[in-house]
Formats: C-alpha cells, sequence, structure tokens
C-alpha cells in the first residue's frame, strides 16, 4: 500500500516538512505519481529498521582493591 506525505508523518510523529526532507535527501524512498507523492509500507519499514539503534551495553563497574 502507498502512503501519502501526511500520513507517513502521522506515523512517525514528525513534521510534513521533515517528511519532505527525509525524501528529498534520499533517506525515505519515494514515488512521484502525477503530482503526488508516495511512500510504500514497506520503504518505511526498512527506514525504520535502518534509524533503529540498540542500546550500548556498559562494562559494569567494578571496583578495584589495591
Amino acid at each position: 500500500m502507498l502512503l501519502s506525505i501526511k500520513e507517513v508523518a502521522k506515523r512517525l510523529r514528525i513534521s510534513v516538512s521533515k517528511t519532505y526532507a527525509l525524501v528529498a535527501r534520499g533517506e525515505l524512498p519515494s514515488y512521484q505519481i502525477g503530482t503526488c507523492r508516495r511512500v510504500s509500507e514497506e520503504d518505511l519499514q526498512k527506514f525504520l529498521e535502518q534509524c533503529r539503534h540498540e542500546p550500548v551495553r556498559r562494562p559494569e563497574h567494578r571496583t578495584r582493591h589495591f
């Protein structure tokens, strides 16, 4: 299913202008259909996976006894 830029922005909870910027920079693939811009749900999911960052595990604090 293809989503409008407004629908994508709503799903990501970001502004429409920020969504257009992601598309313009090529970070979020889209389709130009006439004057309309559409994003596939699959491309949106791939984009989200690329944005995902796992928490970095910090080493446990060890006390030193000298």
